[in-house]
């Protein structure tokens, strides 16, 4: 029998109040599933959230084995393009994490089927292990990497204080029912001037102005939380997190496509005219064409995807 999701009505996970009102209501665009969900404003912090929104013990129903985050290894992926493509995505990040600190111990929380603690193990200057409560993918991490993976979430599984330097977070802090448990969880494990990394949905992407409720960074009903980058950094200075820098990674193309995938499957609906308009746009030629004015965006701070990197006091 499958496992049907229940709602509940929640206050907002940062402020606590109970007041809000609607920005918008849509459906699961990304894979489909049934219900319409709706955002809400908090009256008093201006916060984001889903409300009502899934349960924790039931949002299993909204992550099947073939949501894209439970992606195969790169080096089994059987399109050498989007092998490289990954690859260098991974690299990308333990760069960026690497301008902060070059090694130690690094927890990955959210790590899916662990190819980017893979991608960190290899390097030969980390000592890595995850957080994931998919127990299939999980399982995967495990077999596929031989990584040490701790399956559940954040605030069931039992990790040492003080003991990593950097934790990391890659879309993974908007699914959370819990935010503010997290980071107080997340402030206990670091050592004393280690680092969090974390990506977050950007409410200052041009591209939430462009597509409005089409945006890919809504994600119903996956998503629970939207939090500003101002909020954001409210929600960290509480537990002695204080951000050094804001920085658009790189993939902002590849999330517009997704927002494109959207508009056009409502407007135009799933027909051969979308699927050959989405082909065309996401060719290498049309990439490459495009890439200056993403990189751009990207520069600005601008991109739908944008990461954090958040130091804990050095007490």
């Amino acid at each position: 029998m499958t496992l049907q999701p229940e709602f509940e009505f929640s206050p907002c996970g940062f402020c606590g109040s109970g007041q809000s009102h609607i920005v918008l209501e849509g459906p699961d665009r990304l894979l489909g599933l049934p219900g319409s969900f709706r955002i809400v404003r908090c009256a008093d912090c201006g916060l984001l959230r889903q409300d009502p929104r899934p349960t924790a013990q039931t949002m299993i129903f909204y992550y099947p084995s073939d949501y894209d985050p439970y992606s195969i290894a790169i080096d089994d992926e059987p399109f050498f393009l989007k092998r490289i493509d990954r690859r260098y995505g991974m690299l990308k990040r333990r760069r960026a994490i690497e301008r902060y600190c070059a090694g130690g111990r690094l927890l990955d929380v959210g790590c899916a089927t662990g190819n980017f603690l893979y991608e960190m193990a290899r390097s030969g200057n980390w000592e890595v292990e995850g957080v994931e409560p998919n127990a299939e993918a999980a399982r995967y991490a495990q077999e596929r990497f031989g990584l040490k993976i701790h399956i559940g979430d954040l605030l069931t599984v039992n990790l040492p204080e003080r003991y990593y330097d950097v934790i990391t977070m890659w879309n993974v802090f908007e699914h959370l029912h819990f935010p503010m448990d997290n980071l107080k969880v997340i402030s206990s494990l670091l050592k004393p001037g280690g680092w969090f990394v974390f990506s977050i949905p950007n409410l200052n992407s041009w591209e939430l102005n462009l597509m409005g409720k089409y945006w890919m960074g809504w994600e119903l009903p996956r998503h629970l939380y939207y939090p500003s980058i101002g909020l954001m950094e409210s929600m960290l200075s509480r537990f002695g997190l204080r951000i050094h820098e804001w920085k658009c990674l790189g993939g902002s193309y590849i999330a517009f496509l997704l927002s494109l995938r959207f508009w056009l499957e409502d407007v135009v609906g799933k027909t051969f005219l979308t699927r050959l308009l989405l082909s065309i746009s996401g060719s290498l030629a049309i990439r490459i064409m495009v890439s200056p004015l993403f990189y751009f965006i990207d520069l600005l701070k601008r991109g739908s995807i944008i990461t954090g990197f958040a130091q804990l006091n050095d007490w």
